[in-house]
């Protein structure tokens, strides 16, 4: 009788361990999961509000991606420091799309230069493409995403997560989702 209770009592223990700890899979969240925009990088259909904004915590293969900007990437931001980041055109129909990183806002203050990473995974959290570390220069960065070259699949969803750092470390970090819609 107390072995059936004992193992009563860990079943829930065992369910609550997360199986996104051995196998992680990114959720896209309700609805198409992407933000879309056109070839000018203007909104043209649904938004998902998680995308292309701030996250506060990350998980640990979120963590994992950006190991070498050695920073508490779960510590404090700065989001007076940083604008906005989008990929256009979302869905992409070309092979190719367009990551820009808007200029940090005049007269934020900060501790000097902004440096911006960028990692492309899969919905396994399996990096599909790596941009930087950069300099975010005060004009902004615009960085072409080659999915083609990346083997991204046709009309997959996958996750871009960003960093922005300077010498002080975490300055922001958030997440968009794209699609490649090959032709």
């Amino acid at each position: 009788m107390r072995r059936r209770l004992l193992s009563l009592l860990l079943l829930p223990t065992l369910w609550s361990c997360s199986t996104s700890d051995t196998n992680p899979i990114v959720d896209f969240g309700e609805g198409e999961g992407i933000t879309y925009r056109d070839g000018n990088n203007f909104p043209v259909g649904p938004r998902d509000n998680s995308d292309w904004t701030t996250d506060d915590t990350w998980n640990k293969p979120e963590r994992a991606l950006f190991a070498d900007a050695n920073v508490d990437l779960n510590g404090p931001q700065r989001t007076a420091l940083f604008l906005e980041t989008t990929v256009y055109p979302n869905p992409a129909q070309g092979g190719q799309a367009n990551w820009a990183v808007l200029p940090p806002r005049s007269g934020a203050g900060g501790s000097g230069p902004l440096t911006v990473r960028a990692v492309l995974v899969n919905r396994q959290y399996e990096p599909m493409l790596h941009i930087g570390p950069l300099p975010l220069p005060a004009t902004g960065l615009t960085s072409t995403l080659n999915y083609l070259g990346a083997g991204l699949s046709r009309r997959e969803l996958y996750r871009l997560y960003y960093v922005v750092t300077d010498a002080n470390g975490l300055v922001y970090k958030g997440h968009g989702d794209v699609r490649h819609d090959a032709q």
